[in-house]
């Protein structure tokens, strides 16, 4: 018998993780193409990721400097800063980014072959499949969606905090 895990608990999970793999689950609400455009819709998705790790660590990037193909210059995050919490004096760095008042979540998708994403898709709320939600959405997203490719597999990152959900009992374990 399996207990359900609620998204404060996955969450704490992930603070705690320090590189370990983690079940996670979240949704999204992708931006729908212009003539769709009070259209909701969400995508829900679990996966194993990974947290709390230094993305200038990361095997890719290593490989990446050493080929010539990146600088080792690693740079400050894209957008926002790490969050520091001033009532416990403590960094969340690499877990916590803070941006516009909001708090995300920087995970790491996991390579392994039995660590494949599962995503369900709702417009105003109804399941559809897959093909129907990536109808709504631009071409570009839509081909990213449908025909992805390995550029578009990140090497990390970002849901928002507010977005982690439960995670469904028969995958809690």
């Amino acid at each position: 018998m399996t207990n359900k895990l609620d998204a404060a608990s996955v969450r704490d999970k992930i603070l705690n993780a320090k590189g370990n793999f983690v079940k996670a689950a979240w949704k999204s609400n992708p931006k729908p193409k212009a003539e769709f455009k009070n259209i909701l819709l969400e995508k829900q998705t679990v996966a194993i990721v990974r947290s709390g790790i230094n993305y200038a660590n990361l095997s890719a990037v290593k490989d990446a400097i050493a080929a010539g193909e990146r600088s080792e210059e690693i740079g400050e995050l894209p957008w926002g800063s790490w969050y520091y919490d001033k009532l416990s004096d403590k960094s969340w760095f690499p877990y916590v980014i803070e941006h516009n008042d909001e708090l995300y979540l920087r995970l790491y998708p996991s390579d392994g072959n039995n660590h494949k994403a599962n995503s369900v898709f709702y417009v105003e709320g109804n399941e559809v499949t897959k093909d129907v939600f990536a109808s709504y959405l631009t071409n570009s997203e839509a081909k990213k969606l449908l025909e992805p490719t390995e550029e578009d597999k990140p090497l990390c990152f970002t849901i928002k905090l507010k977005n982690l959900l439960d995670l469904p009992e028969e995958i809690a374990d």
